[in-house]
């Protein structure tokens, strides 16, 4: 009898190794070496399962990628019939947790890839794609007389005000991030007079 492929684990434990690394390092001074010792492997294990050290941060991007299509679909879940968008307001301006922060960092440290590395720029304009196209949804089915040019407009001024607060997260600027909660509720508050 054949033995079962480890690949799927071993390319998930590979990923939780750069997660820690991200988390401990840094990416910059995350080096495949780093990440071998990290994640008990030898660094041919790694190029074996995954690839180079850019590869990996690649995977990586596409792991968190499916996991953000995946929070968006329970958010939309978890809205109320009435004022949807003054709920989701409330979800994406929640306290977090510390681990909701080391995602953050992870997210963070991605997002600083895109720039040199096609692959994760592409995941990064899909993320944001996905968020506007849920905030314009939700502002049309509340708003329904909106025109949809200033929809689009509120939507990446909620959006930037939303990647705003998680930058000010691993700093513990908590009172900060209740302000721009405060500045996209003011923002809705304007369409309904």
């Amino acid at each position: 009898m054949a033995r079962p492929s480890m690949a799927g684990q071993r390319r998930e434990e590979i990923l939780d190794a750069l997660e820690k690394c991200i988390l401990e390092k840094g990416i910059q001074a995350t080096s495949l070496e780093y990440l071998a010792e990290t994640a008990q492997m030898k660094r041919t294990i790694l190029r074996h399962y995954i690839g180079n050290r850019d590869e990996i941060i690649c995977a990586l991007s596409s792991r968190w990628a499916k996991v953000y299509q995946s929070q968006w679909q329970e958010v939309i879940l978890l809205l109320p019939k009435i004022k949807r968008v003054e709920a989701l307001i409330d979800i994406l301006f929640s306290p977090r947790t510390n681990e909701y922060i080391n995602n953050t960092i992870i997210g963070e440290a991605l997002f600083s890839e895109a720039k040199r590395l096609a692959p994760i720029k592409l995941d990064q304009k899909n993320n944001m794609k996905q968020f506007i196209e849920i905030l314009n949804v939700e502002l049309k089915l509340q708003f329904p007389k909106l025109a949809d040019d200033k929809l689009d407009l509120i939507s990446h001024s909620l959006h930037a005000n939303y990647l705003m607060s998680e930058s000010l997260l691993p700093l513990g600027m908590e009172n900060e991030v209740e302000k721009l909660k405060k500045a996209s509720y003011l923002l809705i508050s304007f369409i309904s007079t």
